[in-house]
């Protein structure tokens, strides 16, 4: 149902979320998140901004790591032709 390529985006998604979350939490420096009246605000405000963290990281780590992933998936093929 799902091939190897699509479990990878989907984990590069997930770990890029990830990223996104913590570094969220950890920009928080003057407390906005903590400011905000309702836990509902809070958390809408944080997913907010991880969401457009998570697609700085992706974007910045596919072209830091989209090279290299390149190369392996090539050399990789190029071997399954031979047989």
């Amino acid at each position: 149902m799902f091939d190897l390529t699509t479990w990878m985006t989907y984990a590069f998604f997930v770990f890029c979320l990830m990223l996104g979350w913590s570094a969220a939490g950890a920009l928080d420096f003057d407390g906005i998140l903590r400011r905000s009246t309702s836990q509902g605000g809070r958390l809408l405000l944080r997913v907010g901004v991880a969401l457009v963290l998570a697609e700085g990281f992706r974007l910045f780590l596919s072209f830091v790591l989209g090279p290299v992933v390149d190369m392996f998936v090539n050399q990789s093929i190029n071997g399954f032709k031979a047989f």
